[in-house]
């Protein structure tokens, strides 16, 4: 096999650190790991070739896998960052709340039978594997799972270009909380083939475990296949928090008239009435 392979690859680390305090004589420990992560990659050459690459982010996860024999080239490009950015103009990383997974791939395949002898004493070794290659994304925040299949392949040429993201805002007060979700899902890509090719998306984000979308095709052939995927997740919520026993400040004073009666307790505590003391007691002490 003559095979011309060109990588670079580019870990930048922000910051793993641990933070110990003592509080009351009791320790407390809090861990804060932050990272961006880089990878290019050029492949090129004729035999047989196996790939793995999976990547993890706090709630996402993205894999590309494939292996074929004949001819075959790949360029492809990966980014992930968790809670990290770099600012290429000032040169610094700084903290963020959002996570992502960006990967863009292209590749060429031809099928051809491809034979290699071990050892001197051995016989050749033919490799007659048809081309496959997957690639799979899952959003655990909005609960969305997406791919793009193709196995058998006689000939393949593809371009893709996949995205996982989400973030989170958490916040709150004496007063208010609040908290803000938005997570995308995007798969695209452009496929010329000769095999079977398989598409599925699904959304398990509806209670109760029905699907809120489900794609599921398969097609067996020679095909040209274009595909745009792309889901969008929101949720805020902004709650208003009262303070406990809010004798006269109108804490409880928004409940509904049957929610006050299982609610109900002495007077000027959970009525939201002011407590005035009274001139005398309402049940006088007994003289023995």
């Amino acid at each position: 096999m003559s095979q011309r392979n060109s990588s670079r690859l580019a870990l930048a680390i922000l910051f793993s650190m641990v933070l110990i305090s003592l509080a009351l004589c009791q320790p407390e420990t809090s861990i804060d790991k932050r990272y961006i992560y880089h990878m290019d990659q050029n492949v090129e050459g004729n035999g047989f070739f196996n790939s793995y690459q999976s990547t993890d982010v706090a709630n996402l996860t993205l894999s590309n896998t494939g292996h074929g024999s004949g001819s075959f080239a790949t360029e492809y490009k990966l980014n992930s960052r968790n809670g990290a950015k770099y600012d290429e103009k000032k040169d610094m990383y700084s903290n963020v709340d959002d996570r992502g997974i960006v990967f863009i791939e292209s590749m060429d395949f031809s099928y051809a039978p491809s034979s290699m002898q071990l050892g001197r004493h051995s016989l050749p070794i033919t490799f007659r594997s048809k081309g496959a290659e997957q690639t799979s994304l899952l959003n655990y925040v909005s609960a969305v799972s997406m791919n793009a299949a193709f196995s058998q392949a006689d000939t393949l040429s593809k371009n893709l270009s996949a995205e996982l993201y989400w973030k989170l805002v958490n916040t709150s007060d004496e007063i208010e909380a609040k908290m803000d979700a938005d997570a995308r899902t995007n798969l695209n890509f452009e496929a010329a083939y000769s095999g079977t090719g398989h598409v599925g998306v699904l959304d398990m984000s509806r209670k109760g475990g029905d699907e809120a979308i489900l794609i599921d095709e398969d097609y067996r052939g020679t095909y040209y296949i274009t595909k745009n995927l792309s889901h969008e997740f929101k949720y805020k919520l902004n709650r208003q928090v009262d303070d406990w026993l809010p004798c006269c400040s109108g804490g409880f004073s928004d409940m509904n008239a049957l929610d006050k009666k299982p609610f109900k307790s002495a007077t000027g505590i959970f009525d939201c009435t002011c407590f005035a003391v009274p001139d005398r007691a309402e049940f006088p002490r007994v003289a023995e």
